[in-house]
């Protein structure tokens, strides 16, 4: 589930499009924003950094989508750094005041943005119920169909699997010879 921003709602909220290019930091992590963030086109990444500094990635940002809502709606810092992972992307920045301000004027759109917010909530909660409790393959097999869902109407991939592929590059064909 997604909320499509159009020129209604940017011209309500006084919105503003922003391009930003390759590797560029939208929101550093531990900011706290005065703005909503809405992904119009390109690739965004949210990433979290380590105490040695080393990057660990959070989640990818689709397509016209909110990122950060939690934390911008209570005014709290943000989780992670958000980053750009395309050659360009266009975000569109809302003021806090003047996007709680519409919420508060459109019921319609107010509760389609709860339950995008619930939803976000909901999968990130089922994605940590898999980490925690399924084995090691129910686990690829559930990032895999996730990927796949993600995908829809986008370029999606084909994994070709071959036995003697697979065998071969896990080595279980061999270790399996000598037991």
């Amino acid at each position: 589930m997604s909320l499509e921003v159009d020129n209604y709602f940017i011209e309500k909220t006084n919105a503003v499009k922003k391009r930003y290019h390759k590797d560029d930091i939208i929101v550093e992590e531990g900011m706290i924003s005065r703005f909503f963030y809405y992904l119009e086109q390109g690739d965004l990444c949210v990433y979290h950094f380590t105490e040695d500094g080393k990057e660990f990635l959070q989640h990818k940002v689709r397509e016209h989508t909110f990122f950060g809502e939690p934390a911008t709606l209570l005014e709290k810092p943000f989780p992670g750094t958000v980053k750009v992972t395309s050659e360009e992307a266009l975000v569109i920045k809302i003021e806090r005041a003047k996007f709680m301000e519409f919420l508060s004027s459109h019921l319609d759109w107010n509760i389609d943005f709860m339950k995008t917010i619930a939803a976000k909530a909901l999968g990130r909660s089922d994605a940590l119920k898999n980490i925690i409790f399924q084995n090691p393959e129910e686990k690829i097999l559930n990032l895999l169909n996730n990927y796949k869902k993600g995908k829809k109407g986008r370029n999606a991939y084909k994994i070709n699997k071959k036995r003697n592929g697979t065998d071969a590059r896990t080595n279980s064909r061999n270790s399996n010879k000598n037991h």
